[in-house]
């Protein structure tokens, strides 16, 4: 978020407006969620730097592949 800061006529005093996001985020909130809202979406770092979770669109997921009865490949 940030907050649009103006200068009085006096130059002594300065007025703070409405706040507005600064970018759009995509974190869970609201009723009825589970697991996810229990667990950070976003860490601050002292300095003031801050990671946050986003999701990456137009991108897609990398296959998996499950091997089963592996073991039976290692019987000679």
């Amino acid at each position: 978020m940030a907050v649009p800061i103006a200068a009085r006529p006096d130059q002594q005093t300065i007025e703070a407006g409405s706040p507005v996001p600064l970018f759009a985020t995509r974190l869970a909130s609201g009723s009825g969620i589970t697991g996810v809202a229990r667990k950070p979406q976003y860490a601050v770092a002292p300095n003031g730097q801050f990671l946050m979770n986003v999701a990456i669109e137009g991108t897609a997921a990398s296959p998996i592949t499950i091997v089963l009865n592996w073991t039976a490949g290692l019987k000679p």
